[in-house]
């Protein structure tokens, strides 16, 4: 439609025009139904990325899965579509001793073989979900990427030096952190160099420690960027401005409005209790109720009014990361808010 007037109809008997709104679109209603057939697995889609997991314990339980691998070739064929098998994986995920993960196939009869690190949607996972090698990635290549602009770039004023890192380095560190926060001192500390090392080049600042450049650039350390991030996703989630997708529960506690978590099986090895722990639910879980009752029971607002609060707030709890020769004037445990807000009080 232009100007209010609508182009005349046309067959269109192959393909769609690139690059246009309705390619995706079309796209889109086109796979919609490709899982309507599963009958003992989940499937995922994301535009042409497509994942079927199930859990496995039995050889029955691997026959199905495969029959329903089945179903899916059996739709592409009738959709008159075809699947890359060379981009096919797997990954087997929680307790695997003495189960039979079985082996499944390839429409061409192939088998798919098992991967132990898995790239899905830009983020590195292991089997373990560690992210080891995802923050080994972004380490490196967010220092050739500061490399590349400083070689380029003579300026060294604060402005376009911070415009720089925030768009080209900062972004990518931010890209889903929500999933692979570190919890190791060690790879928050590898993180948090980039940006120390950034910084220590800008004009008028390279005399002073990492802590007073912070408060000069008037930003955010990283790790309180990124538990920044969490706080507000989680106040969504039970807001219901996101999709609830990790089920946080919240109780009252005197005036507080906490999130509240099942307790952990004690049955469970300290392996998978740690890694519990560790989790996105469990780190919004530790942040949210670390914030003060006011901000956790403000609702009825928009997100950007809960987070104009929050920053008002986080600029009172000291960010000085624990990070090289600094540990030492830090008097909280961690630079974590769970840590430095028990500081002011």
């Amino acid at each position: 439609m232009v100007n209010g007037t609508m182009s005349e109809k046309h067959d269109v008997l192959s393909g769609v025009p690139q690059g246009t709104v309705l390619a995706s679109l079309f796209f889109i209603i086109m796979i919609a139904d490709i899982d309507q057939n599963l009958k003992d697995s989940v499937s995922r889609l994301f535009a042409d990325d497509t994942k079927v997991s199930a859990k496995i314990r039995t050889q029955e339980d691997t026959e199905r899965l495969q029959q329903d691998l089945d179903r899916i070739y059996t739709w592409a064929d009738e959709n008159l579509m075809e699947f890359n098998e060379n981009k096919f994986e797997k990954m087997s995920h929680g307790y695997t001793k003495n189960v039979n993960k079985g082996e499944y196939k390839t429409k061409s009869g192939q088998l798919i073989e098992e991967s132990k690190t898995v790239k899905d949607l830009g983020i590195l996972t292991s089997k373990d979900v560690s992210f080891d090698e995802h923050l080994d990635d972004l380490v490196l290549s967010s220092n050739i990427k500061a490399g590349l602009l400083l070689r380029t770039f003579k300026t060294r004023e604060a402005e376009p030096m911070m415009k720089m890192f925030n768009s080209f380095i900062r972004s990518k560190l931010d890209y889903c952190c929500l999933i692979w926060n570190p919890t190791k001192k060690e790879d928050i500390d590898k993180i948090e160099r980039i940006q120390r090392s950034f910084t220590a080049k800008i004009k008028g600042l390279e005399k002073m420690d990492y802590h007073e450049r912070l408060k000069t650039l008037n930003t955010y350390s990283l790790e309180r960027r990124r538990e920044r991030f969490l706080i507000q996703n989680a106040w969504q989630q039970i807001e219901g401005k996101k999709e609830n997708i990790l089920g946080l529960e919240t109780g009252k506690v005197g005036k507080r409005r906490c999130i509240r978590s099942a307790t952990i099986p004690t049955a469970l090895s300290e392996k998978f209790r740690t890694k519990i722990q560790h989790s996105t639910a469990r780190q919004m879980e530790r942040l949210f109720n670390a914030i003060p009752y006011t901000l956790q029971c403000l609702t009825d607002v928009s997100p950007d009014t809960f987070k104009g609060h929050l920053d008002k707030w986080l600029r009172t709890i000291p960010d000085t990361p624990k990070i090289g020769n600094y540990g030492a004037s830090v008097p909280a445990e961690s630079n974590s808010l769970s840590d430095q807000a028990k500081q002011v009080g």
